[in-house]
């Protein structure tokens, strides 16, 4: 479950404090000050990474202290590595919803992606007990992928290729990095046009 954790924390905190701070003005005075404008982007990603690592070091001392997990602590380092890279491109992901939804629907729209998303790609449900379908589904999602880099840091997972998962990752990223300039733009020209 903690691609889960890492998820909401990552779209949660980038799209609904990017929505809100566009519904309050913020993003104009932004502009108006001398940051590069792409500052905040990253700011955001960064903001998002140390939720995510927050999130991911309490499932694991939960799991260790209550559930019985035991864990070389080089697996530890490694999940908790993959898990934060991880978590790029759900922060990628929310910067595109934030630009293109307003603050009081941001809440739901990421529900509407984020619960169906992360049911689709096996995060509730072990993947094999999907139905075919689905598991075609997960293939092109990127909780699916994140999980089975998690999965496999820790000996299970369907033993594919590491790059191959990290590939749809970076894709999906860049995608969605994509999908959020135009939304910058959009707003620029807004305000500016």
């Amino acid at each position: 479950m903690e691609p889960f954790g890492v998820m909401g924390a990552s779209l949660f905190g980038t799209a609904s404090g990017l929505a809100s701070d566009r519904g309050l003005g913020w993003l104009q005075v932004k502009r108006a000050s001398p940051m590069p404008p792409f500052a905040y982007f990253i700011a955001k990603i960064i903001q998002s990474m140390i939720f995510g690592t927050i999130v991911v070091t309490l499932l694991l001392i939960l799991g260790f202290f209550f559930g019985g997990v035991r864990m070389p602590l080089l697996e530890v380092a490694k999940l908790l590595a993959t898990l934060i890279a991880g978590s790029v491109p759900f922060s990628a992901l929310g910067l595109a919803i934030g630009y293109f939804v307003g603050p009081n629907s941001a809440p739901s729209a990421i529900n509407l992606i984020y619960l169906p998303m992360s049911f689709c790609s096996g995060l509730w449900l072990p993947y094999m007990s999907l139905p075919k379908l689905m598991r075609e589904i997960a293939l092109v999602l990127p909780p699916y992928h994140l999980s089975q880099l998690a999965l496999s840091v820790v000996g299970a997972g369907t033993h594919e290729s590491a790059a191959s998962h990290w590939e749809v990752l970076i894709v999906f990223t860049l995608i969605c990095l994509g999908v959020a300039r135009i939304g910058f733009q959009r707003d620029k020209g807004k305000l500016y046009g």
